[in-house]
C-alpha cells in the first residue's frame, strides 16, 4: 500500500479505502466506511494534506487553528493565543520539521508568515506553501528527492 504515494485525491481516497479495509476487516465490504477527501476548498485541502501527513507518510503533524474566538458577552472577536504566522498544519515526518501553509483561490501569504516561513527554514525545517493536493503532493516529492 505505501509502494506509491498518493499524488491525487482520488489517489489518496483509495489509499484510505485501502487502509479502511484492513482496519474493518470483519465487515462487509459495502458497510465499510468510504473515505472521501476534497481540494474544493482551504478547509477540504487542509484535512487531505493532514490525512497524507500522518496516514500516509506515518508523521506525528498537528492542524493549527489560529483564528480568533467570539466573545459572545463583549460582542467581539478575542485575539487567539498563538502567534501570528504559524503555518496550518506542523509535523514532524521522519525526524524532519514541516509547516505547511494552506492556500486556496485568491488568498496570499502574509507578512507574519513570509516571517514564520523563514524563521522555520532557517533552524532546517520544511516549509512551503499548498494550494491543492496534487501540488502538496508534488511539493513532497520534491523534498523528498532532495533527502535522500
Amino acid at each position: 500500500m505505501k509502494n506509491q504515494l498518493p499524488t491525487t485525491i482520488a489517489e489518496l481516497q483509495h489509499f484510505a479505502m485501502e487502509l479502511n479495509r484492513t482496519k474493518y476487516e470483519n465487515v462487509p465490504t459495502h458497510a465499510i466506511p468510504k473515505p472521501k477527501f476534497s481540494d474544493a476548498n482551504a478547509n477540504a485541502l487542509t484535512n487531505a494534506v493532514l490525512f497524507d501527513m500522518v496516514n500516509v507518510r506515518n508523521g506525528a503533524c498537528y492542524r493549527i487553528n489560529n483564528v480568533g474566538v467570539y466573545d459572545s458577552k463583549r460582542g467581539v472577536y478575542r485575539k487567539g493565543g498563538t502567534r501570528k504566522g504559524i503555518p496550518d498544519i506542523v509535523g514532524v515526518i521522519n525526524g524532519r520539521f514541516y509547516g505547511v501553509e494552506i492556500k486556496f483561490g485568491s488568498d496570499r501569504q502574509s507578512a507574519d508568515q513570509r516571517v514564520i516561513e523563514l524563521e522555520i527554514r532557517d533552524a532546517g525545517g520544511i516549509y512551503f506553501i499548498a494550494k491543492s493536493f496534487a501540488d502538496y503532493a508534488q511539493k513532497m516529492s520534491d523534498v523528498e528527492q532532495i533527502a535522500r
